[in-house]
């Protein structure tokens, strides 16, 4: 998947909130949308070479988006929404190498008062999955999440509750990143959702893991890898 029609250059100088970013590009100073509200750590710091997708409109604030930063020798996506579309390509080519099987998939799916990234449709129980994208990673260990987050923890819950009614349920960990080899629950940030990770693999819930390749202008993903609890 490419990032976009134009793609620049810049040096990340500051983030001043969630969403925003200060960049140089071409010797000036640019304000940059940055997709991603996670905290981001080791990533983004001053200095590190990133790119941007230059898409202005009369309905944006900035013309910018911030989709990649440099770390290290590797780029490292900054996009979150990207993790559900190559999800939902590799679905589409049926490339993915685990949930195999299914005869047709529909994605944004309501279940109830619920609403689940996708729904996989096979012979005997459809199965409800959602896609979490990771970018924290630690010597090869991706953990989840990189900030406390309400809406993963009730994804699981409702993920569990499905299970428990005979439906097949699963979470995709996606890790936009070439140097991540397994993934884990981070405790130290977010020990609720911890918890109720461990207890949905205990009920039945499926984990899984892909990391990506990242090149200047496409991301893609790479292999499977294990979730350790």
């Amino acid at each position: 998947m490419r990032f976009g029609k134009k793609i620049v250059d810049g040096i990340f100088l500051e983030r001043p909130n969630r969403y925003l970013a200060r960049v140089e590009v071409e010797g000036e100073e640019v304000l940059a949308h940055v997709p991603d509200p996670g905290r981001l750590p080791g990533l983004l710091l001053a200095g590190r070479k990133v790119r941007l997708i230059h898409q202005p409109g009369p309905k944006r604030k900035t013309e910018y988006t911030l989709v990649l930063v440099r770390h290290g020798s590797i780029w490292v996506s900054t996009f979150p929404v990207f993790a559900n579309t190559l999800v939902q390509d590799a679905l589409r080519e049926r490339t993915l190498p685990f949930l195999k099987g299914y005869s047709d998939f529909a994605s944004e799916v309501k279940m109830k008062n619920s609403r689940f990234d996708f729904k996989l449709t096979f012979p005997l129980n459809p199965a409800y999955v959602e896609v979490k994208s990771v970018s924290l990673v630690e010597e090869g260990l991706g953990r989840f999440p990189d900030a406390p987050t309400k809406r993963g923890v009730k994804h699981i819950t409702e993920l569990i509750e499905l299970c428990k009614k005979g439906y097949r349920g699963a979470v995709v960990f996606v890790s936009q990143r070439f140097d991540t080899r397994s993934i884990t629950c981070n405790d130290d940030i977010d020990p609720v959702f911890g918890e109720w990770l461990r207890k949905a693999q205990d009920k039945g819930v499926e984990l899984y893991g892909m990391n990506c390749k990242v090149t200047a202008t496409t991301i893609s993903l790479n292999k499977a890898i294990e979730v350790v609890l």
